[in-house]
Parts: C-alpha cells; structure tokens; sequence
C-alpha cells in the first residue's frame, strides 16, 4: 500500500449518493397524498412502477438474491480494482452480499463514519434511480407530492449530522409553478442545491426559453417561457441548479405524451447500438445541454444564476469551451437571441464542474478547473472513490497545494454557501476483511490476466472457477450453520 497520507484542508464531495431509503414512501408521505404518490412514483425492496403500471428499477436490493447491491457497493478502499472481481464472484453469500452493501448508503450515521475513511469532511448527497425515473412522472400533483416527502426526509436525515451531511432536493418539474414554489420551499428549510436532468422527457426539455414575442416562438415549440419562471427563482433565491445526468433508460423510447419512438436522451443512440449507456449518455446529455445554454445566451439571460455540473466527468470542457467560443464569433448574426459573452467567460462566472478521483487529465489542466473544478466521490457506485485517492493523482501530477484545496472543497463550499468544517486529516491504514475479499498477490495476479482478457482466458477460467468453488464452500458451511451444523 503506498504511504499513507495527511490532509491540511477540508475536503467537500460534490456529488455522492443515497439509495432512496423506503421511508421517504412509508414515513414522509402523508396518508391524504398516498394515493397520489402510488400513481406518480413508488418502490418497495423488490419493485418500483412509475404512473401507477410502468415497472422501473428502483434500486431495492430485494432484486439481487445472490448477488449485491451496485448501488450500495463503492465505499472505503473499494478500488476498481476490488469491484471487477468482485463482479466475478457469484453466486455469494448471504453473509458476502449483507458485508458488500455500505450501510451509509442509507443511514446517516453510517454514512460520516464512512466519510472518515475516506477523507471526506462534508457532502452533498443526491439520490440515485429517482433521477432515472421521476423525469417520466406524467401527473404533476403527484409529482408535487412525492417531492415534497422526499425534501422533508432529506431535511431530517441531514439533520442526524449537522455540519457534515448537505442535500440537492428534488423538484417537481412537470409544473414549472410547482418547481418554482419548491425551490423557494427549499431555499428557506436550507437546500443549496435543486437538482434537474437535462433530458427531454415528456416533450418538455428544461431549456425551453423561446419567448412568446419571438417571431420563430412556433418553429421552436410555441414559446411561453416554459422555464422561465424556474430558472428566476433559482437566481431571486440563490439556491445553485444542479444539472445531474444519468444513463438513458431502460425505457421504452417515448412516452404517453411524446408518442412512441422519440428519443429523449441522446445516450439513447448507444442503446441502439449495442453499446451500455453508461459509457457516454452521462457525458452526451449534458454536452448537448450545455451547448444550448452557452450559444444561446442563456446564462447572459439570468446572470445571478448558479448551475453545476454533476456526473458528467470534466476532462472534455476545456475544448467544448474553446469550440462554442469560436462557433458563438462565426454565428453571431444567426442568434434569434442575444448574447453578451462568450460562452467559456459565461461558464467561469457562472458555473462549476464536478470530476472524479481518476480524472488525471483534469488535474493536469488544473489551471483551467481552479476554481471551477467540485470534487465528486460519487459513492457508493461502482466508480466511487475516496479523497485520498484523489489528493494523491494530484501531487503526481504537480497540483499546487492552494489549488488542490480549491478543487476538493473550497469551491464546492463558495457556490453553496456552507462554512468548511474539518473531521479527518489522516489516512487510515489497510480495513481489516474477511478471507474471502479479494486482495493480495491473488488480485494483483487475477487484474494483470484480465488486462489481456483473450490472451489469458484459459488462465482466468481457471481462477473463477476457484473463486466459484470457494464461494460454494461458504456456501454449503453458512447452510450447515443454519442447520445447526458446522
């Protein structure tokens, strides 16, 4: 392991996750707005359904009997890796799979101790599958509703640690008076983040700014300042939009009010190819909302605004930047809407970009993402790390000290308005695990085999076959236990 290390400064995560505890459902939501709430969006340990009839993922970890939870996996110490091989290691125990899901995935209390170990001071917690899902909500009351359960749990649920634990509320978008109403709802319980995916779910994408008196407002949907309203409350409140992108489906291309076959992600293209969206919907998502926003002036319309950029990786906005400067010169006589600034001076006044541990090109263009690069552990998913993981890509790479204390807090921590608070400063030594947790010359043998996967494919038959085999001891021992056995 290399040397452990110490921190001087207070580390902020940007962008970590809950797994939409079942209380939000049981507890929060008030019985005269049950019903409702069924028909908009519910979930249980096994199932979710969306409008009432449409089953989605809802992230319950009733779905993976012998396995584990993705969503609850990435937490201290757990390297990439750790969770391949882990993927490799199935079926597992019952035991394996209770050790392998990160109570602070759920429980507040939990979840600061957690933080600990990983270097983290502060965090701003967003919910996961709801992000997937709540955007097809057709019925707007009920939206209302259920966003309004889950702030109130979140506000409780921070609570539990003061100081430590922050939230991005959800809001209910499918009645932009609704959203309005909930943003300054949220300004006033102590929210500094309103969240927003920016996909066209509905047929109502969330930049629809044509106004009324604009003589192409028909060719571009009718006009009426759609989110006019919204984006203004997020100024006159100064709570920050918070732009979190999220792999296209699984759903059905379309939806009741679209009609069938249009698209309302662009990641949806990769499905349709074969290909995970997970690889590059994040990315394609917000690149095509932030095109729109910065040729079209849109941050020059609402200049108070605050927009962050969540779960879409960083290392591509330097050159998106320099492409819209140069584009924004070459149509500028083509602009139905007028625009002041260029695009990179709109960003760097007005926004931020979250980036993760292993985005080492983003620290080497540390001067570009000085002050507006937000670290993001993105626990407890599969791509989550630590801080110090982090901290030590960035001295690799020559990060001075006052930037790196910009990039992993202070600039997060300005945007939201939060005073910075320090819990941990040093790195703990390695987590004692069971015999069973892949580590040692095994896994350093197994991730240099699966590097040259075809190469190697007798050599890592062999060893799953082992994995499997151990697992299946566990197995039958943990059912002679039960038994009364040994």
């Amino acid at each position: 392991m290399a040397e452990l290390m110490t921190k001087s400064f207070p580390v902020f995560d940007c962008d970590a996750h809950v797994n939409d505890p079942l209380e939000i459902w049981s507890k929060y939501v008030p019985d005269t707005q049950k019903e409702l709430v069924l028909n908009a969006y519910w979930r249980d340990d096994t199932t979710a359904f969306t409008n009432g009839d449409m089953w989605s993922f809802g992230g319950g970890g009733g779905l993976f009997q012998g396995s584990y939870n993705p969503i609850c996996i990435a937490g201290p110490q757990m390297s990439k890796k750790i969770l391949r091989r882990i993927q490799q290691m199935t079926p597992i125990t019952e035991e394996q799979r209770v050790y392998l899901e990160h109570q602070g995935a759920y429980d507040p209390v939990a979840r600061t101790k957690e933080m600990d170990l990983m270097g983290i001071d502060q965090v701003l917690v967003i919910p996961t599958m709801m992000i997937m899902n709540f955007p097809f909500v057709e019925d707007a009351d009920g939206a209302r509703a259920f966003c309004e359960a889950y702030n109130n749990w979140l506000t409780d649920w921070c609570a539990e640690v003061p100081e430590r634990l922050y939230g991005a509320a959800m809001l209910p978008l499918q009645n932009p008076s609704y959203a309005a109403a909930e943003i300054r709802r949220i300004a006033e319980i102590g929210h500094p983040v309103g969240l927003i995916r920016p996909i066209d779910a509905r047929g109502a994408y969330p930049n629809n700014l044509v106004p009324d008196d604009n003589p192409f407002a028909a060719f571009f949907g009718g006009g009426g300042d759609v989110f006019d309203e919204v984006f203004r409350t997020f100024e006159e409140t100064g709570v920050c939009l918070g732009m979190h992108t999220f792999p296209a489906g699984p759903w059905p291309t379309g939806s009741r009010t679209s009609g069938p076959g249009t698209l309302v992600s662009p990641g949806e293209y990769l499905g349709r190819a074969g290909v995970d969206t997970q690889t590059l919907s994040f990315i394609y998502e917000m690149q095509t909302w932030l095109a729109q926003v910065l040729l079209g002036g849109v941050l020059d319309r609402y200049p108070n605004l605050k927009m962050l950029v969540f779960e879409s990786n960083s290392q591509w906005l330097p050159y998106m930047l320099e492409h819209c400067d140069r584009l924004f010169k070459l149509y500028r006589n083509e602009r139905q809407v007028e625009a002041k600034r260029l695009p990179s001076e709109a960003f760097y006044e007005q926004c931020a970009i979250s980036f993760e541990s292993d985005e080492v090109q983003t620290m080497r263009q540390w001067e570009q993402f000085e002050d507006i690069g937000i670290w993001a552990s993105d626990a407890y998913h599969h791509d989550g790390a630590d801080s110090w993981s982090a901290i030590r890509e960035m001295e690799a790479v020559g990060v001075p000290a006052d930037v790196q204390a910009k990039l992993m807090g202070e600039n997060a921590r300005r945007l939201y308005g939060i005073e910075p608070k320090t819990f941990v400063s040093d790195e703990p030594g390695p987590i004692e695990r069971p015999d069973w947790f892949p580590g040692g010359p095994e896994l350093d043998e197994w991730a240099s085999l699966v590097a040259h996967p075809r190469r190697n494919a007798e050599a890592l038959a062999d060893m799953d076959d082992a994995v499997r085999t151990q697992s299946e001891r566990l197995q039958g021992r943990f059912a002679r236990a039960a038994r009364g056995g040994y």
